[in-house]
């Protein structure tokens, strides 16, 4: 038998920002000069995102009106306990809704759900979201369940590895993977060079699938989990961290990441294909950390622009959403008739994912 993904959904914050509103609203915060305005519009600009999500309102409203953030800022900045306790409340709110809707997509009944794994890299909750969605979403109280948390970006791919190990161990497994980030809520006001490109990339989404053997009459499977790859690539631990400060959390994200992607994931596609398919028969979902790390790829792999359709429409859309962003790629692939499907994801480490899928007949 094999594992398949039997549904999955999406969740989007109803705050939505145009992004170059978000950069003007930027250069008023921090008080910035013309040649510093110029070089924060180019900045967001070039990123090619046109529009992100959050659970703050506080973008679409004047600054004295801010809530969140308040109408000091940056001279008065949200801790993190602040910022955590957000956190709490939104991400139940978004997880439920995604989880929700992958079970409804999959058509089963929620009591038969065994396992829930959630996801997570910009928050912390004790007990877990896994947990409360047992009774939010009406769950079984024996379901077993897991968090997997602080893997950042490739987040979805140890989510898709540890739900297709569950399903692998019994048929009647049916295991329910949500992944929720809330990168908007870890904001910096440094004018840093990492931390300007973190504050123009990063969003907050939610996504949810189902993972099991194919035995019951009413299932639709999209796509069978065909292959797990990761790499870890060596002396590369300080190209992409996330640390914990007083302020929230910081991403940094170095000038070396692109370039090393592009000297390594050539072979690391080959052998995640392992000639099951041609290059050109793929569709391909890529962890958007950037658009140079996109190109990387697309170079690396002489992709065409229509296999990338998909990265580019949701990156333009949303931007980079951590480990949900892959899951809406692949939300949006499910209307594609390519046979294969390739997803990419990289991370702190530097560490990249991959998984190949195969469409379900």
């Amino acid at each position: 038998m094999t594992e398949h993904i039997l549904a999955l959904a999406t969740a989007s914050p109803p705050h939505v920002f145009r992004q170059m509103d978000v950069a003007e609203t930027m250069i008023d915060l921090m008080q910035m000069d013309q040649q510093e305005g110029d070089y924060l519009r180019k900045l967001y600009r070039n990123t090619t995102i046109e529009t992100r999500h959050s659970v703050l309102a506080d973008f679409n409203m004047s600054r004295k009106q801010w809530g969140f953030w308040g109408s000091t800022y940056p001279d008065k900045i949200p801790g993190t306990l602040a910022r955590n306790e957000v956190y709490k409340n939104e991400a139940q709110k978004l997880a439920k809704e995604a989880a929700s809707k992958a079970i409804q997509q999959w058509g089963g009944n929620s009591q038969d759900i065994t396992h829930v794994v959630t996801v997570s890299c910009t928050g912390v909750c004790v007990p877990g979201i896994e947990f409360q969605l047992i009774d939010d979403l009406n769950l079984s109280w024996d379901v077993a369940r897991l968090g997997v948390n602080f893997m950042g970006c490739f987040g979805a791919f140890q989510g898709i590895s540890v739900a297709r190990a569950f399903a692998s161990e019994n048929p009647k497994n049916r295991v329910l993977v949500v992944c929720v980030e809330l990168c908007s809520l870890h904001m910096q006001a440094d004018r840093k060079p990492e931390t300007l490109i973190a504050n123009a990339l990063f969003s907050d989404g939610a996504a949810s699938f189902i993972v099991g053997q194919k035995d019951k009459s009413f299932e639709k499977p999209l796509w069978e989990i065909v292959k797990r790859s990761s790499l870890g690539i060596g002396n590369s631990q300080k190209e992409i961290t996330w640390d914990i400060g007083d302020a929230g959390f910081f991403m940094q994200l170095t000038k070396e990441v692109p370039p090393l992607i592009r000297r390594n994931i050539r072979e690391f596609i080959d052998n995640l294909i392992d000639q099951r398919a041609n290059l050109g028969e793929c569709d391909w979902a890529i962890h958007p950390g950037g658009k140079a790390i996109i190109h990387a790829v697309e170079q690396s792999a002489a992709l065409t622009k229509e296999q990338t359709e998909a990265t580019w429409k949701i990156f333009r859309r949303h931007g980079n959403m951590s480990s949900s962003t892959v899951l809406y790629m692949l939300h949006e692939l499910q209307k594609g008739e390519k046979e294969w499907c390739v997803g990419l994801g990289f991370g702190p480490g530097l560490s990249v994912e991959g998984a190949l899928l195969r469409r379900s007949s």
